[in-house]
């Protein structure tokens, strides 16, 4: 292919290994992990949006921070007994009290008892404290996490936005995960028929049947599906999840509407977040959706889709006719023994015009012709309705129909940045980090399974998950920042 702005994709072999493996010395422990959380600004922020204790009736024994601690380092330790031992520990809750004074002052921690919660007060105070909680906790938890973003460099505004070749840092990667349900048994009473005994069992009554692993390959998974957004730059330990929420569908346009809502909203508090990494779940309803809103959606085409018919251009003698082929325009072209063939259309721009409601993208094709080259604009990303800016014939100034009119899904068939393309290549990958998400989260639980019951039990650990990771992150970006300025003051 000529030059063309995306780059001509290349083979597996030769594409360029972006996957890095995690150093000996990036390794984080646990005690280490504890740490960040006890250091970590938001908690303490937190517990200022937790309600007051009760006038009347028996006070609380503990204020709220503690068990917000106890949330957050319930991923870490994997399990709340293994939290409350660790707490237990005369010299941890030392460590617990240190902290709370610094960060809250001497009266609160004056006020704490000489020794942890038990576990039965923990799981108290999550259902009669957190639980109610959640939706400020969760506001204020999206709200800190983009203003952690920014101070860590992610989505900065001083970097130019080449649409054609976004970094890493200016991408939010997304997906959502199954993790098993705390529990096998599907009925309450089990009748063994043998032996003629009612056996109760403890069911989950959040968990559903899921299906994994794409299109192709389906696998059933039995639990609570959860989405995260996620950004990050180079360093495995950058990452900073944003948003998290449960996915109550198990079809695939249940997940990429929540996803779109999810980036959406963050687009809001990350102004300068060019485009969003995904998998094979967004459609082109969903593409759309994205690129309204100003973001490339970055994802790979749906295997259903075929190559169909674009326009017939006559701007020569010789005329040229156009398909969408994996994403992009392409031209049919006969060869030597007479069949036709689709060669991609060089594009030597990617157009963004940014509205009051709305964007719209545009590639800009240089059509090689014979009798010289044309060329030629084409919108992308999005499928036109007829609410939209109504385009008139420049001949007849007849009005032409919107796309939707004429049932052709622009969003499906023609993509901000095509498939074949190096571009994609190189992107594409990011979305991998997804995935190392979900690998921390399946490490934070017991056992790879849930270790609470229902949705908004279950809605406070994913949120201590991800405060606790944030809290590393925090700190691994407090410490560079450190041995910066502290190089500098050497040299």
């Amino acid at each position: 292919m000529p030059d063309d702005v995306f780059g001509s994709p290349k083979p597996q072999l030769e594409r360029p290994n972006r996957k890095r493996q995690l150093a000996n010395h990036e390794q984080r422990s646990t005690a280490e992990h504890v740490r960040d959380c006890l250091d970590y600004p938001l908690l303490y922020e937190m517990a200022e949006l937790q309600p007051p204790p009760n006038v009347v009736g028996c006070p609380r024994e503990y204020p709220g921070i503690v068990y917000l601690i106890m949330a957050a380092l319930t991923p870490v330790t994997r399990s709340k007994r293994s939290t409350t031992g660790l707490l237990a520990s005369l010299q941890d809750w030392r460590s617990v009290r240190t902290h709370i004074r610094r960060h809250l002052g001497r009266r609160t921690a004056a006020a704490l008892p000489l020794t942890a919660p038990f576990q039965g007060q923990y799981q108290d105070a999550r259902n009669n404290l957190l639980v109610p909680a959640a939706d400020l906790l969760e506001e204020a938890f999206r709200r800190y996490a983009a203003q952690q973003a920014l101070s860590q460099g992610l989505f900065p505004s001083d970097v130019p936005k080449v649409w054609s070749r976004p970094e890493r840092q200016q991408l939010l990667v997304g997906d959502a995960t199954v993790p098993k349900a705390p529990s096998k048994a599907r009925s309450v009473e089990i009748h063994d028929e043998e032996t003629g005994l009612i056996r109760s069992h403890r069911v989950d009554p959040a968990a559903r049947i899921y299906y994994e692993n794409g299109e192709k390959t389906k696998r059933k998974v039995r639990g609570t599906k959860w989405f995260f957004a996620s950004g990050r730059d180079t360093g495995y330990w950058t990452r900073v999840t944003f948003s998290f929420a449960h996915v109550a569908g198990g079809e695939y346009e249940d997940e990429a509407a929540i996803a779109v809502r999810q980036f959406r909203m963050l687009k809001e508090s990350l102004p300068d977040c060019m485009g969003v990494v995904y998998d094979g779940a967004f459609r082109g309803v969903h593409r759309d959706a994205l690129a309204r809103n100003g973001l490339l959606a970055i994802n790979k085409q749906h295997g259903s889709v075929a190559p169909v018919f674009y326009e017939r251009i006559t701007s020569c003698r010789s005329g040229h006719e156009l398909w969408c082929d994996q994403g992009r325009i392409a031209e049919s072209v006969r060869i030597d023994d007479g069949t036709r063939v689709l060669e991609p259309v060089p594009i030597i721009k990617l157009e963004h015009r940014a509205g009051a409601t709305k964007s719209r993208w545009y590639h800009l094709l240089k059509i090689l012709c014979r009798h010289g080259d044309h060329d030629y604009r084409v919108p992308v990303g999005i499928t036109t309705t007829p609410t939209d800016r109504t385009l008139r014939s420049a001949d007849s100034g007849k009005r032409i129909k919107s796309d939707s009119e004429r049932g052709f899904y622009r969003a499906e068939y023609l993509q901000q940045i095509p498939q074949a393309s190096l571009t994609h290549q190189l992107l594409y990958p990011y979305r991998a980090d997804s995935e190392s998400v979900h690998s921390q989260f399946d490490l934070s639980l017991w056992n790879r399974r849930m270790i609470a019951y229902g949705v908004e039990r279950q809605r406070i650990f994913v949120l201590g998950f991800a405060l606790s990771q944030n809290a590393t992150s925090h700190q691994i970006h407090l410490q560079a920042r450190s041995s910066a300025q502290q190089k500098l003051r050497v040299a």
